[in-house]
């Protein structure tokens, strides 16, 4: 986020985040947190950067990161039907933007 405001300024941006219990824990009564944010382009509403922490964060920051190679917009990602129940699935439903 810090080198996309550096490169776009902060009005070149826009920041979705979230911030959740995974639905894998309701049953474990784990008070395990993921959290994810998609930093996008405003002008090209280009995917620019993810950040996510959790523990299969690996796996899917490879596909995501295929994904802004292949130049993927927001438009793409909130167009896209989300694998239930599935983390990753949040990075598909963010729909309003931090900042």
């Amino acid at each position: 986020e810090e080198e996309a405001r550096a490169q776009y300024g902060d009005d070149g941006i826009q920041i979705f985040k979230t911030s959740f219990r995974p639905l894998k824990h309701t049953l474990t009564q784990r008070e395990e947190k993921t959290f994810m944010k998609l930093i996008v382009d405003k002008k090209t509403d280009q995917v620019i950067g993810c950040h996510m922490a959790e523990p299969s964060a690996g796996d899917v920051i490879q596909i995501i990161g295929v994904a802004m190679k292949a130049g993927a917009t927001k438009a793409h990602f909130d167009s896209t039907i989300g694998v239930h129940p599935t983390s990753a699935e949040e990075l598909v439903t963010m729909r309003t933007p931090s900042s």
